[in-house]
Parts: structure tokens; C-alpha cells; sequence
């Protein structure tokens, strides 16, 4: 399982053109995933590719199982 900071994986997603994206992503999802993304976004010390959070918040920014395995991938760099 991929797991990295939040910097790396805030990095990697500015890298990805998808960083300031992030907040209206959040925003778009229903309660109560809403409120369960903003609290992993906002006080996560480490993001993991398991995470049930994670496929709400890669599908709000369009991106594809492979694009998040990508992403992480290139994060733990």
C-alpha cells in the first residue's frame, strides 16, 4: 500500500495541476463524506492509498484509479 506525507502528496498534486482543485472537490461531495474528507484533508499525518475517504475525493477530481496510483507513486519520490 502506498502511504506518504501530506506534503508530499499535496506537492505531487500541484505537480498534477490538481492542488487547487482539492478544496472545491470537498466542498462538491455530500455529507457525510464532506465532512470525512475535510477532516483527513485538513489533520492527516499520512495519506494512504487505502484510505475510504480517497476514491470519493479522486473521483470529485476526475482522476482514475491508475492517475491516484500514479500520483502517490511519483509523491513517495
Amino acid at each position: 500500500m502506498a502511504e506518504v506525507t501530506p506534503r508530499q502528496a499535496r506537492l505531487a498534486l500541484a505537480a498534477a495541476g490538481k492542488l487547487a482543485a482539492v478544496d472545491a472537490a470537498i466542498d462538491a461531495l455530500s455529507e457525510p463524506a464532506r465532512a470525512q474528507a475535510r477532516i483527513t484533508w485538513d489533520y492527516s499525518t499520512m495519506v494512504h492509498r487505502d484510505n475510504p475517504v480517497l476514491p470519493a475525493l479522486a473521483a470529485a477530481l476526475g482522476m482514475t484509479d491508475a492517475e491516484v496510483d500514479a500520483l502517490l507513486a511519483a509523491a513517495a519520490l
